[in-house]
């Protein structure tokens, strides 16, 4: 299913006034931080810049530490909490060094980590870190060479042993010829990413590559400029995507999508006129606790309140 993110901005405009964050409660307070998770009442995030990153760790009881097993290093990419195969808290991500590509590392956030091995297919890499769910990991592959390889960039589930299967996209992304997949997510047996090129599309499946519901989320050309900054899948397939939009003489904003099925909500966070920040640059969803990143403040709870023109 897609919906066009610039009809849903017009009819905002003129039936909704904008939400603001004032009644969220700041839980990790980290003026650094980037990108984040949640799983279990456990938060992960990437705090410091680029360059000098670290993973850090807030416990179910507040207490927050590094995350044990990891290191500075210049990036740290697609952080997320999930389980491994004997239910317990599995954190995957990238680790990017100036010496060589990103590793993909899972870490049970109790010292022991290890970069994954078995993921990529010949002539490809792992772009996208991966989301790991008991024997299922999702991920993003890049492939290079001949332009039939390069065809098998995309969206894939490994089960076990078996090969990497490739999943569907979004069919307007097929259509313009996008495989990027900037962001992944994964819960049980329903996977969400992000298919981003000028435009982007955030989505969801089955690990069996069905019942598929999409939605357009951005799109970067003329004097916009839209990018998802992040994805999560939370209780009963709820899958959210936040979406950081500049458009030339108005204000900045942040765009949380929720959709559940057939159902497409949005909220907009509308920066102060004139001020070059958003009031959010990251999201996590925990069952239906939702995370977002405040810049210059740190981690809040969010309660979503959906535009009320749009019902589903």
């Amino acid at each position: 299913m897609h919906r066009s993110l610039l009809t849903f901005l017009a009819v905002a405009a003129l039936l909704a006034l904008p939400a603001t964050a004032a009644a969220d409660t700041l839980v990790a307070s980290d003026p650094a931080a980037e990108q984040v998770t949640a799983l279990d009442g456990t938060l992960v995030w990437v705090t410091g810049e680029f360059g000098h990153q670290r993973l850090m760790q807030r416990a179910p009881d507040g207490t927050i530490s590094a995350v044990k097993g990891t290191r500075e290093a210049r990036d740290y990419r697609g952080v997320d909490l999930g389980r491994d195969s004997d239910g317990k808290l599995r954190l995957t991500y990238l680790r990017c060094d100036a010496a060589g590509p990103c590793q993909a590392l899972w870490n049970d956030l109790d010292g022991r980590r290890a970069t994954f091995r078995t993921l990529a297919l010949p002539g490809c890499q792992v772009d996208t870190a991966p989301a790991h769910w008991r024997t299922r990991i999702a991920y993003g592959l890049f492939c290079t060479g001949s332009a039939k390889n390069r065809k098998n960039s995309g969206l894939y589930v490994k089960h076990g042993s078996r090969k990497p299967v490739r999943l569907p996209r979004p069919k307007d992304a097929v259509k313009f010829h996008i495989t990027n997949i900037a962001d992944v997510d994964l819960r049980s047996t329903r996977v969400a990413a992000v298919a981003a090129d000028i435009y982007e599309y955030s989505f969801s499946q089955t690990t069996a590559g069905q019942d598929m519901w999409s939605a357009f989320v951005a799109a970067s050309e003329g004097e916009s400029d839209e990018h998802v900054r992040g994805i999560a899948l939370g209780r009963a397939n709820v899958h959210w995507t936040l979406t950081n939009a500049i458009h030339v003489g108005d204000p900045n904003e942040a765009i949380i999508f929720r959709q559940q099925g057939a159902c497409l909500l949005r909220e907009r966070l509308v920066s102060p006129p004139g001020a070059d920040v958003f009031l959010a640059t990251g999201l996590a969803v925990d069952e239906t606790t939702t995370y977002l990143i405040v810049p210059g403040s740190g981690i809040v709870t969010h309660t979503f309140t959906p535009d009320p023109a749009l019902t589903c």
